[in-house]
């Protein structure tokens, strides 16, 4: 076991290139504030020399207009930052690299939002983080494409989490931060894929190759989720193997082994969501949260775990495996640790001093009224503490208290934390980006701290068999690929060995087969749907989760489905549809083989299931619809075509298409009724100018197709690919809906 304070951020990532063993590297890492809670995970910083007071005139070196709401990260000199610019329609998400000295905008790439409901004037709480061995940057977007580029801003690769693995979206927006660990991008986040295991929405991380983004793993920790989390992991090295521990949806706090996605134990908190990241101190790890608790009626805790407890065969710690508790509650806001004291700001807006041995508040401090997801960092015996009204307060700590140095109204609001880098301390609010200085302009070009390197444990006996991708999305037709890793005990890999080598099986519970085996030994995908790859090798095995999307055209009548489930009254849509298992059955009305939505559970009143891949583009979706209900209440049947949702609205009597309900939506008014079958029909255009054209018309299914659009759309920034897909929304779960025919074609 290394020594206690734990594992900087930096540490496994510093070990991993290009081997995937943990040899040290040759050249030295980038120095800075590389991950929003600094060097140290605890947002602290061992830089001196940084402002006092805050002063608007005196030390304020300068701000960059762009509204934001998180944590800016800086490395050698470059600053990359989150935010989000325009209105309505042209609201797009934007990574932005600036000058971290002078402020001078670098370069800046732009993201519009899609088919997600995200409100930007509410939390939208982002950061990105940088590679502690490349430099390279990684970041989230509010609806779920997660991103590598050079520190140059050179595209590396793109995922997009939504259609590639499920991943929901919500009005909070909450995407927190990618975590690096070795050669590993891990994110968290709820999703809803296919298959018995990962279909149901769970709370889930994910850990992508930074240098492909192939997933490496998944995991499913913590249970059902309340609500969404986005606690940033904190990661050591414990009994030999690379750990990190999170908050989740479901009020958990889990143990990760952070390069296999084992869940090596879980500890229950919360009814709801714990969103605060935690601290590590020697065998303590200190958790804070804002929710109602599981043995108590008292909302939020602070408490303390021995790291050193054993789980029960369960998976879950014991009671005793809690050293302290108090009662201080923080809703997202995440503590820091300095020294052998606690600090955090709570619901009440105050500054908390807690004692870590025995969790004692030895003194606190009002400094607002509200504290809802700013976070404290610590800096040349200085507190720098955002709060949500704007103003930021710098505190110097001496003595029993911490003294008042200054504060300074910033506008807007502020969600994130500091950073530090350089002598300067940046902080961002809903309105700009601020760099303070304790005297501007006197500072030389770039000193910063180097991120410290733990020394990782000698490779052991190769005894895990790793595939990788862990999970992939091919069309029919391609290959899939599919590499083997033989991991040690710790999960660290040994060596690589190509997938010939070893006994190969994809299969999946479907008539059809997923994939054909070729000569020499690979496999190419040979029908839609999804199963999984299962490999031996010298008598260990491992597997691969594989998902077959169509190649277009596409046709589905749903004729072909055999009513095999509770007793012969529905099946199962298509297998590669996500999240569809729990929302859609096909069934028998009226002689017609139909698809519907699954009534059974209130929760699914609004669903959208995606069943494309997600770089198809130009393209036209139809189906036949058709809606129970009367003429005061409808449900509402729709698709998802390149990222546009459009929908035929029963209440509202109109055919409506949108991007971002509060950004990009338009609407024709179409009378239709109950019990009548309809034809929907959409297809979108790509403009040279970077726009798109946006067309629907719906038509009764007796009658001929009519010429006109029933409504034409520009969006300027048009989104150049997407997975097609359906939606449903049936209010209360009174009134299902029915599809048939449905077909996806190339535009011509």
């Amino acid at each position: 076991m290394i020594p206690r304070p734990a594992l900087h951020l930096a540490t496994a990532a510093l070990f991993a290139l290009p081997s995937l063993t943990f040899s040290a590297p040759a050249q030295e890492g980038p120095r800075g504030w590389l991950s929003w809670r600094g060097p140290d995970q605890n947002g602290t910083s061992a830089e001196v020399g940084l402002p006092g007071a805050p002063d608007l005139e005196e030390n304020l070196a300068w701000t960059y207009e762009m509204a934001g709401r998180g944590t800016p990260v800086i490395a050698d000199g470059k600053l990359f930052g989150l935010g989000y610019d325009g209105k309505g329609e042209t609201l797009q998400e934007v990574l932005f690299c600036l000058d971290a000295a002078t402020g001078k905008e670098l370069w800046t790439r732009r993201f519009p939002d899609f088919i997600s409901d995200v409100i930007y004037t509410r939390y939208a709480i982002g950061s990105p983080t940088v590679d502690p061995a490349t430099g390279n940057v990684f970041a989230l977007t509010g609806p779920g494409l997660i991103h590598g580029f050079t520190p140059d801003g050179e595209l590396l690769w793109q995922r997009s989490m939504m259609e590639d693995l499920g991943r929901l979206t919500f009005p909070n927006g909450r995407v927190g931060a990618p975590l690096i660990v070795g050669d590993l991008v891990i994110v968290h986040f709820i999703f809803a894929a296919w298959g018995p295991d990962f279909g149901p929405a769970r709370d889930r991380f994910y850990a992508f190759d930074k240098r492909t983004g192939e997933v490496v793993w998944g995991a499913t920790p913590g249970g059902p989720p309340k609500d969404s989390s986005f606690s940033m992991p904190i990661v050591e090295l414990r009994d030999g193997r690379f750990v990190f521990y999170a908050g989740m949806g479901g009020g958990y706090t889990s143990c990760v082994d952070a390069m296999t996605g084992e869940v090596i134990w879980q500890y229950p908190f919360s009814i709801g969501g714990i969103n605060s990241s935690a601290l590590i101190h020697e065998d303590k790890l200190i958790v804070i949260h804002g929710k109602e608790n599981r043995d108590s009626s008292v909302i939020g805790r602070m408490a303390a775990l021995d790291l050193t407890a054993k789980p029960g065969e369960d998976g879950v710690l014991p009671k005793s495996a809690e050293l302290w508790r108090n009662d201080l509650v923080a809703f997202t806001s995440s503590p820091i640790l300095v020294g052998d004291t606690v600090f955090a700001t709570t619901l009440t807006g105050e500054l908390n001093a807690i004692n870590v041995s025995n969790g004692e508040v030895m003194w606190h401090e009002k400094l607002g009224d509200s504290q809802l997801h700013a976070s404290p960092a610590y800096g040349d015996n200085k507190l720098f503490i955002p709060l949500a009204d704007g103003t930021f307060h710098v505190l110097a700590l001496g003595g029993s208290r911490a003294a008042k140095l200054g504060v300074a109204n910033l506008g807007g609001s502020c969600l994130g934390a500091p950073a530090i880098a350089g002598g300067r301390v940046y902080v961002h609010t809903t309105e700009r980006l601020h760099c303070f200085m304790e005297k501007p302009g006197d500072l030389p070009a770039w000193p910063a701290q180097q991120w410290a390197v733990e020394e990782a444990p000698e490779l052991g006996a190769p005894i895990q068999l790793q595939v990788v991708p862990f999970d992939q999305t091919v069309r029919v037709g391609e290959p899939i690929d599919l590499e083997l890793r033989w991991l040690d005990a710790s999960g660290r890999v040994v060596k690589q060995v190509p997938s010939t080598d070893a006994q190969v099986t994809v299969a999946a519970r479907q008539k059809a087969p997923l994939a054909e085996q070729q000569a020499g030994g690979s496999w190419v995908a040979a029908n839609p749907g999804a199963g999984k790859a299962t490999v031996k090798l010298d008598g260990v095995a491992g597997s691969a989760r594989v998902r077959v999307v169509p190649s277009l055209p596409l046709a589905q009548d749903f004729s072909g489905f055999q009513l095999n489930q509770a007793e012969g009254t529905f099946a199962f849509p298509p297998g590669e549809w996500l999240g569809g298992r729990l929302k859609w059955k096909v069934i028998d009305k009226d002689g017609e083989r139909l698809l519907t939505r699954n009534m059974a559970n209130p929760l699914f009143q609004r669903t959208m299931t995606l069943f494309g891949a997600a770089d198809d583009s130009n393209y036209t979706v139809q189906v036949d619809v058709m809606s129970d209900g009367n003429r005061r209440t409808l449900s509402s049947p729709g698709v998802v075509n390149q990222r546009y949702q459009f929908v035929l609205k029963g209440n509202y009597q109109e055919l409506e298409v949108s991007s971002n309900m509060e950004h990009f939506k338009q609407s024709a008014k179409f009378r239709w009724k109950a019990g009548i079958w309809y034809t929907l029909k959409t297809r979108v255009d790509l403009q040279d100018d970077g726009s798109a054209i946006v067309r629907g018309k719906v038509w009764p299914r007796d009658e001929a197709e009519p010429e006109a659009w029933t409504l034409e759309a520009t969006d300027p920034h048009g989104h150049r690919c997407g997975a097609a897909g359906l939606y449903g929304f049936t209010p209360q779960s009174r009134y299902t809906i029915y599809m048939d025919n449905l077909s996806v074609t190339p535009n011509d």
